[in-house]
């Protein structure tokens, strides 16, 4: 009987112990998934429920959108759809309907429910941003907006306006709704219907359209329709839809300039367009009341029927009417190029595509994309001189913040009046045309939002007790600039100087990489996160983008990213940005962005075909005392003395000519010469 008793025990003891193994088990599974998926970089889904109570603190920055919502919902009802698609796009219904105001987002509505979709960058801005209402979904690791959408279920029917949807993100949309039962609909934009200037919609206003001239361009605009019109052909295109507002303005040597309600977070010089281009022919929508006689004379010189180079100009507002008018009135039309999205691009818009026949009609790259990319010598002789003036004017700036903070010890410095003052020393470089982004001016905590932008309310003092990260560009006639430099005014910690140090080394890293030309710009991210990865750490964005001259900050089709699935392909003439970063939330942040130039590596001989290597054209120092030199290795302290001497022989001279003894100081100090007996190698080694 003991016997039976103490087998019963042990069983017993064996299915609890059994019990608790499991329960360890799937305790531990759980704890992975939580440091794999929610660092202290982000937050959870619904995390931004948590301060939703009656004693919680509302961030300063978050938006009450019940009322968009309620009025939204009933134009819904009105449209007979269930679910409303909202894409971001350059006019704010996105913001308007959310209070989101980040540069990646996009919204579905229904009855009960309101969800935003952005990337990392943003996690913690929309987490502030985003009222009750609303909750967040993080693009990589929530369901994709489509997928979400179609477990609606069988009979719901998702609308969205088809002018603001790129044709190829519309049909990959179409396609994993349908396999749910979910029906996507075209509906005119019901946004536009609530959202009026009575409540606060900006009035329309739109950009006058210049020449860029020769001396900037570097080519004829006609020169540039030849090379498309021998990519078409080549390609068996009867023509091409150019939808991309960056590519009309580069390939007809023109620009936007002035004010538009159209500007988003970034400041580009383009124009409401649209055009087309075939082997006999160009049309080109824009406003009529932009177009002058002046332009008209650009775009129609007098041989122009001999080179069929003659442009149609018409009205922007009938723009889909006049493309399907033209469609039927062509006697032997073949293939139309439509551009599928891209890098920063969303393609030509659904509209325009349901506009062409379906025999008429292909998705594809748009050849402008690497044409616009790689700049001709004289757009890259720019680039290179706009940097070295927007560096003055960086450095004159950065050089009077430490001063007043350091050495006069101000005390009224605020995110806003140091972005202000940025600004004005921007305004006073030859062919400055305005910034080319809102400038992420950020101090403490507010580093750690990734694309932060001050606003009244939420704007820091400015103060020696943590680190201050600006990330600000300029617009020039010659060229495009984006750079991000972190400062300490203060004593910094020992983890942020350790912090600085990784970013700065994987930066360097990249900077210094020989590649095959042509290789793809997925692959060379690992050199520039390696030395925060080491450490069980990374940051959420990409390390660098393509730059436009004179056009767009963010310029395809380079986009630095593991993760990527557009890959684009380093080639002589591109520019793009090196900028790894780190962010602790609720602590700090910091980037470092420097713009580097795609050039020839001489080899000898082409067994393996041509290499190419890169050049920084962006020339502000660094900070020394953010920097662990013993952590280095000798050959990243050789590109760090090489970067320096660049920069005073370059940015030094100019700082000296124009009498700002001051900031040639400030650049002198940090750009001394470092030995690399500084580095681990020779400490721990030699």
């Amino acid at each position: 009987t003991s016997t039976r008793v103490y087998r019963k025990v042990w069983k017993m003891l064996n299915s609890i112990w059994s019990f608790l193994l499991l329960f360890a088990i799937v305790k531990c599974c759980v704890i992975f998934d939580e440091s794999a998926y929610s660092s202290i970089h982000s937050r959870n889904t619904r995390e931004i429920n948590t301060n939703c109570g009656p004693n919680d603190t509302i961030p300063p920055n978050r938006v009450n959108t019940t009322e968009q919502l309620r009025i939204v919902r009933k134009e819904m009802e009105s449209a007979n759809i269930t679910i409303l698609i909202v894409p971001l796009d350059e006019v704010g219904r996105l913001l308007w309907v959310s209070g989101f105001s980040g540069s990646n987002g996009q919204a579905a509505i229904t009855q009960e429910e309101a969800r935003l979709w952005t990337d990392g960058r943003y996690f913690i801005q929309a987490a502030d941003q985003l009222d009750c209402n609303w909750e967040m979904m993080k693009i990589g690791t929530d369901d994709s907006l489509e997928k979400w959408i179609s477990q609606a279920g069988a009979g719901n029917i998702a609308g969205a306006d088809p002018n603001i949807v790129g044709a190829g993100d519309w049909l990959d949309w179409e396609k994993v709704l349908e396999e749910g039962g979910v029906e996507l609909v075209t509906v005119d934009n019901l946004i536009d219907n609530v959202w009026t200037e009575d409540n606060g919609r900006p009035t329309p206003e739109f950009k006058e359209i210049v020449i860029h001239e020769m001396e900037f361009a570097g080519e004829d605009w006609e020169e540039k329709i030849n090379r498309v019109r021998e990519n078409l052909v080549e390609n068996k295109f009867f023509g091409m839809i150019v939808t991309e507002l960056d590519e009309i303005a580069w390939l007809f040597n023109l620009r936007g300039e002035g004010k538009s309600h159209r500007e988003g977070l970034y400041h580009s010089p383009t124009f409401q367009s649209m055009s087309i281009v075939t082997s006999q022919e160009i049309l080109l929508w824009v406003h009529p009341s932009k177009v002058s006689e002046e332009l008209t004379n650009h775009l129609n010189r007098p041989d122009c029927q001999s080179k069929h180079t003659c442009v149609t100009i018409k009205n922007i507002e009938t723009s889909l009417q006049d493309i399907s008018y033209w469609v039927h009135e062509q006697d032997s039309l073949e293939t139309l190029l439509v551009t599928k999205p891209s890098n920063y691009l969303s393609g030509a818009n659904y509209a325009v595509y349901k506009t062409i026949p379906e025999a008429y009609r292909a998705l594809g790259d748009s050849p402008i994309l690497d044409m616009k990319a790689i700049k001709n010598e004289v757009e890259t002789a720019g680039m290179v001189e706009a940097h070295i003036r927007d560096a003055v004017a960086l450095c004159d700036w950065a050089a009077m913040m430490e001063e007043q903070l350091e050495v006069l010890g101000a005390e009224n410095w605020t995110e806003i009046s140091a972005a202000d003052r940025l600004a004005e020393y921007r305004e006073e470089q030859p062919d400055n045309k305005g910034l080319s982004f809102g400038t992420i001016s950020a101090f403490g905590p507010n580093g750690a939002i990734i694309h932060y932008s001050p606003t009244p309310d939420t704007d820091a003092k400015i103060t020696r007790s943590s680190m201050f990260m600006v990330d600000s560009g300029g617009q020039y006639l010659d060229g495009t600039t984006d750079v991000t430099r972190t400062f300490h005014y203060g004593e910094p910690t020992e983890e942020q100087v350790e912090r600085y140090t990784d970013v700065l080394m994987g930066a360097i890293e990249l900077a210094r990489i020989i590649v095959p030309e042509g290789t793809q710009d997925t692959a060379v991210d690992l050199a520039t996160r390696q030395f925060l990865f080491n450490k069980g750490l990374d940051y959420r964005h990409g390390t660098g983008h393509g730059i436009g001259a004179y056009l767009e900050v963010h310029e395809g089709p380079i986009l630095v990213r593991m993760k990527n699935s557009k890959h684009g392909s380093f080639k002589v003439g591109m520019f793009f940005s090196d900028e790894p970063g780190y962010y602790k939330e609720g602590d700090y942040g910091l980037r470092l962005e420097t713009i580097l130039r795609v050039t020839e590596f001489e080899v000898d001989g082409e067994e393996y075909g041509k290499f190419v290597k890169f050049e920084p054209v962006t020339l502000v120092p660094f900070e020394p005392k953010l920097i662990n030199f013993e952590m280095m290795s000798p050959e990243q302290i050789e590109w760090y003395n090489n970067y320096n001497k660049l920069t005073i022989e370059k940015v030094g001279s100019r700082l000296l000519e124009a009498g700002k003894q001051t900031a040639y100081n400030w650049v002198e100090a940090r750009t001394q010469f470092v030995s690399p007996r500084e580095s681990y190698v020779f400490k721990k080694w030699l």
